[in-house]
């Protein structure tokens, strides 16, 4: 009887230990949608290279240990006016995404994405586009074929050791 009333209890304290964090992520994350929306813009990059790295964040609990980050290396033309004078210079910057954005990059593309400081919030990448190996493969299954017919024809013709044994046999 008691061992029921101590498993109750510990599942309570769990199931409210889940929700407190739940809620607390919940709210971190809706600060951190607010301030992504507010400073958010627009840019074509040139991606040089992409890495995942296992690093540890400068600040909060999770200093201690090692955090796996999807980063990604690539051009920015940036511009800004300053005295009335347009200015834009190219920059190569390390940005931060998520995992689902990093997938959708690769490198040595160009592609249109929402950036807000060094964060990547949005990729509007194209369509990765798949080798169209099935046209090739049946172009080569029927050179394959032609190429077979041809060897039938080749396996008698001159210089063969069965072209020659079979001359040798036919003088006899």
């Amino acid at each position: 009887m008691k061992s029921w009333i101590i498993l109750g209890i510990v599942t309570v304290v769990l199931i409210a230990a889940y929700i407190v964090v739940f809620i607390w992520a919940r709210r971190r994350q809706r600060t951190f949608d607010q301030q992504y929306n507010a400073a958010k813009e627009r840019h074509d990059i040139f991606v040089l290279n992409k890495k995942m790295v296992r690093e540890r964040p400068k600040t909060g609990m999770l200093r201690y240990m090692k955090v796996k980050t999807y980063q990604v290396i690539g051009r920015v033309n940036l511009s800004q006016t300053v005295k009335g004078i347009q200015m834009s210079r190219m920059q190569t910057v390390t940005f931060q995404t998520s995992k689902e954005q990093y997938q959708k990059i690769e490198p040595n593309h160009k592609y249109k994405v929402e950036i807000a400081g060094n964060y990547i919030g949005n990729v509007y990448a194209p369509p990765v586009q798949k080798k169209k190996t099935a046209k090739k493969d049946a172009a080569k299954g029927s050179a394959g074929k032609k190429d077979a017919q041809k060897g039938k024809v080749a396996k008698g013709g001159r210089g063969s050791k069965q072209d020659k044994s079979k001359k040798s046999r036919a003088s006899k």
